[in-house]
């Protein structure tokens, strides 16, 4: 019985099929799209409160964000690219491109050894701008209340890319209240899929899904044999390829860490990219790889049934628990959340928001409607809550400003009206409670 209930939600969750996925023609035309996901979010038009239905204004705000651009998580990307570099340097084995690489390389050294997984000055610059442009949107909503409420998880890019955006709204707006924490007891809202989360179990946390022994693996190795050529890559940076060999394991290992090391650099700024060395058929093929990794670890997968996104109805519990309290009155105007991307695409998952519960079983067809790159550093979900003359309440959700659609009737004013980025709050209160029936269920019986 419980595995057929379990079949019943895996294929009732794959019949939603929007389609968001990166093409190629995309990276053809920006080789730097293939790596969205380590750079920010390109906002193409000035901060702006966006239109509210007649007599609704915005009362409160409430985010989660992912902390800004930072290094690679392992110090031993960059003492490589510098062995490997300096040594083919020695050994007389560049080519011109290899040469250009190493001096590119080289003048970043000191500004990335020992800094794994640190927040950059970059992630630094994007949680400014991001608390500017919310500061600007949503002016209505500091006038009216005065207090912030910030949390953080326990990491230091994290509570940096807080501290970060804190400083901004201090120095734009001395006179809000302003109150941060970064405690242990957040940790299961913030970060569900961690041990902080009572309902999590060991094979749930994060370093479980990215394990080599994770369901989704052979899979993604399969898909590395099939983009990656390795010696046709190498032979535009080196004479010989084999002189990678002993630095990195394999020749698809090491493929895949130039990718990283060319991505990562996007959290140096723009102007530090390092993509311009890859060829758009080679960043895209890198990019679907990664791309399956994260569809597997926080998409709509049928791998695990929706137990990666059902953990984040601690974090959707979280969003309901305050917003009961701002609808009912108090003085906070803003609950800002930083933590991690997989939060963001699991809790979109959850909600089913139109695009984030694409499914499919053919890891060849993920590119087709998922990209990773639509949760990129210092990216931000924000819910903002209207209310009228009347005491009706509305709710409007996007991510990095853009508009996010669940399947629930929209509002329409008393002109006939539709407001397609508006929901009355009793709909989309019960459609979250059904949502986290759902999550419930399938944490139960997974």
């Amino acid at each position: 019985m419980k595995r057929t209930v379990v079949l019943i939600i895996s294929l009732s969750l794959c019949l939603s099929a929007s389609a968001q996925g990166l093409r190629f023609e995309e990276v053809q035309a920006d080789v730097r799209r293939a790596a969205d996901w380590f750079a920010g979010y390109r906002y193409t038009a000035p901060a702006a409160q966006p239109e509210a239905p007649s007599g609704f204004k915005p009362f409160n705000i409430s985010t989660y964000a992912r902390h800004g651009a930072r290094l690679y998580s392992k110090e031993a990307l960059y003492d490589n690219m510098h062995k490997v570099m300096t040594r083919a340097s020695k050994a007389g084995q560049l080519t011109p491109l290899g040469q250009e690489l190493l001096e590119r390389s080289e003048a970043v050294y000191h500004m990335v050894r020992g800094r794994a997984y640190d927040l950059t000055s970059y992630g630094q610059q994007q949680h400014r701008a991001v608390a500017a442009r919310i500061l600007k949107s949503w002016k209505p909503v500091f006038k009216g209340r005065k207090t912030i409420v910030a949390r953080s998880t326990q990491t230091n890019r994290t509570i940096l890319s807080m501290t970060s955006a804190l400083d901004e709204y201090r120095r734009q707006a001395p006179k809000l209240k302003i109150y941060f924490d970064a405690s242990a007891a957040d940790m299961g809202a913030l970060n569900p899929t961690s041990k902080y989360n009572p309902r999590a179990q060991e094979r749930d946390w994060s370093r479980a899904f990215e394990a080599d022994t994770a369901r989704w693996n052979p899979a993604f190795r399969k898909l590395l044999k099939e983009n990656y050529k390795p010696e046709e890559f190498f032979r535009r940076f080196f004479t010989d390829p084999s002189i990678v060999l002993p630095v990195f394991k394999d020749y698809i290992t090491a493929e895949r860490m130039f990718y990283f090391y060319f991505a990562f650099s996007e959290t140096l700024g723009p102007e530090e990219s390092l993509m311009y060395m890859l060829t758009p058929k080679e960043a895209y093929g890198m990019w679907e790889c990664e791309n399956f990794r994260m569809y597997s670890c926080c998409g709509a997968t049928p791998l695990y049934h929706g137990r990666n996104w059902a953990l984040e109805e601690a974090l959707v519990r979280d969003f309901l628990k305050y917003w009961d309290e701002d609808i009912a009155g108090g003085d906070v105007a803003a609950r800002l959340r930083f933590g991690h991307d997989y939060k963001i695409s699991g809790s979109l998952v959850l909600l089913g928001a139109e695009d984030w519960s694409y499914c499919a079983s053919d890891p060849g067809k993920v590119k087709d409607g998922y990209d990773f790159g639509h949760m990129p550093m210092a990216s931000t979900l924000l819910f903002a809550l209207f209310r009228n003359g009347k005491g009706e309440v509305l709710v409007r959700c996007t991510l990095d400003e853009v508009p996010q659609h669940f399947p629930i009737p929209c509002y329409n004013d008393t002109r006939g009206r539709q407001w397609p980025d508006y929901y009355r709050w009793e709909d989309f209160r019960s459609h979250c409670e059904a949502r986290l029936a759902l999550a419930d269920h399938i944490l139960e019986t997974t």
